[in-house]
């Protein structure tokens, strides 16, 4: 049975994602499907790379960056550093490596424009698109990303921005079970940021969430409060395998 995982995109909280695949991994288990919007794009491009064992000092590679730098604007640049900070971790860790290339299949989310209509695209191995264009696109929002993205000639937008967590495409992959990974304490699906609202939870699909609100913030690189969220993140994960350990298996 094809075991997917999902997740969510919630910016610089996304390190609870990683500590969430450091404790998957502790229990042996890998997903065969796996899908990501925005932040969560990051985490699941490294984990459909085959590259989840280090994805921990991947992220904390950025630790200590400074993501806005007002001293910039009196030379007449874009004060906010996210597209350079996170496209440059993106260009070193995949390179040339189109979706189709990642060892297991993948699904990031985008957010495209036409004829004045917002779009979700899910991109898959089946788009002649680079991973490192289809995660930064999935992660554009303008003001902290400075750096436009297009994607089949259209400007991409934030993955995250219809639907947080990309559930649904994990089993447009071939996901039997999926396993929701979300950034906030309240323990449940939401969709949509300016109208919020919160959306049921599939048939063969758990979550698992931090057990209260991470001190870290949306665009927070401290290098303490980050490795706090990684560890927040692994040891939830732990309980949930504890506590699921027969969904695990048959997911499996």
């Amino acid at each position: 049975m094809g075991f997917g995982i999902a997740f969510e995109g919630c910016a610089g909280r996304a390190a609870f994602h990683v500590g969430v695949v450091e404790g998957l991994l502790a229990t042996g288990l890998r997903p065969d499907f796996i899908a990501g919007a925005s932040a969560g794009a990051i985490v699941a491009a490294c984990v459909a790379a085959d590259q989840a064992d280090d994805l921990r000092a991947k992220w904390l590679a950025v630790a200590g960056s400074r993501v806005y730098r007002p001293e910039l604007i009196r030379r007449g640049r874009w004060p906010w550093r996210m597209s350079e900070i996170v496209g440059g971790m993106l260009a070193q860790t995949f390179g040339e490596l189109s979706l189709a290339d990642l060892k297991y299949p993948a699904a990031i989310p985008v957010t495209v424009f036409e004829r004045g209509q917002r779009r979700r695209r899910v991109l898959t191995r089946a788009d002649d698109v680079r991973v490192a264009d289809a995660v930064l696109g999935s992660c554009f929002v303008p003001g902290p990303y400075s750096t436009p993205v297009r994607i089949g000639g259209k400007l991409a937008w934030d993955g995250a921005w219809m639907v947080r967590t990309p559930v649904d495409a994990a089993f447009m992959l071939g996901a039997q079970r999926v396993l929701a990974v979300v950034g906030h304490a309240e323990g449940r699906l939401k969709t949509g940021y300016l109208l919020e609202r919160t959306e049921d939870l599939p048939a063969e699909t758990r979550l698992v969430h931090p057990p209260s609100t991470l001190a870290l913030g949306p665009y927070d690189t401290d290098p303490a409060r980050m490795r706090a969220a990684i560890d927040i993140g692994r040891d939830s994960m732990l309980r949930f395998a504890g506590a699921h350990r027969d969904w695990l298996t048959q997911a499996s």
